[in-house]
């Protein structure tokens, strides 16, 4: 029986990096939603997509979040604001029933960004 692959301890420092990354990337997404005037209409998801969530990352990856509220006014206005605050690089706003139906969307790359997503806040039902 072959032994499992160990991994390198550099593989294991940018694991350790990358936890504590999106641990503060999370905080710090929390607060801003939570301190929000607009908090009662604050989205249902945030998500991060894109190489940061593949794992496939290196130094020069932005950061690439999805916001999901339940009108897309509401998501656009979450994304400007994401952006606006330094979080992300790369904002993209979906309505609640948009985003539900991106897993039998014709494109393979909106259903990959539906697999691939982590959710990094969820406020919804």
């Amino acid at each position: 029986m072959a032994a499992a692959p160990s991994h390198t301890s550099f593989e294991i420092l940018r694991q350790q990096r990358h936890a504590a990354w999106l641990a503060d990337l999370t905080t710090r997404l929390e607060q801003l939603v939570a301190s929000s005037d607009i908090a009662d209409r604050g989205p249902l998801e945030i998500l991060l997509f894109g190489s940061r969530a593949r794992g496939d990352w290196d130094g020069l990856s932005d950061t690439d979040l999805l916001v999901v509220a339940p009108q897309k006014q509401k998501a656009d206005l979450w994304a400007d604001r994401l952006l606006d605050t330094g979080l992300a690089q790369d904002v993209v706003a979906f309505d609640q029933s948009s985003w539900q139906a991106l897993s039998s969307s014709p494109s393979p790359y909106w259903r990959s960004v539906k697999a691939q997503a982590i959710l990094l806040l969820h406020r919804g039902p």
